[in-house]
């Protein structure tokens, strides 16, 4: 059975680019695709998801207001995310750890680097 993945990241390059990875990839994947964190927040109580990858500077809601929401829900609070993002000061990353995520990633990504996350958390 295929797992879900969420990719919230409201970039069309960077949801074309993660999307044609996962497809090549041997991973039985299925990609759901959010645009905003509302959006994530709607399709995973909808349609709770093995993992999410979130990028944290979108427009109506980013990653920093929807990550606190997703994990205060008991429906979502116990799905993986990983912050997807350009911010890679340290700072970032103690801040994504606070909220809740369980990586911090920095773009610009590398497939290799990302499908092995995304196997970390999905198997």
């Amino acid at each position: 059975m295929s797992k879900v993945v969420l990719l919230v990241e409201d970039d069309e390059d960077n949801r074309d680019l993660v999307s044609f990875v996962l497809s090549r990839s041997k991973l039985d994947i299925e990609l759901a695709i959010a645009e905003n964190g509302q959006e994530a927040i709607d399709v995973a109580v909808k349609r709770p998801p093995n993992l999410i990858l979130m990028d944290m500077q979108m427009p109506v809601m980013d990653g920093w207001q929807a990550i606190p929401i997703l994990k205060a829900d008991d429906r979502t609070k116990d799905i993986p995310i990983i912050a997807f993002t350009a911010q890679a000061k340290p700072e970032d990353r103690q801040r994504t750890r606070e909220i809740g995520c369980v990586e911090h990633y920095s773009k610009p990504m590398d497939p290799e680097e990302l499908l092995a996350l995304i196997q970390k958390y999905i198997t």
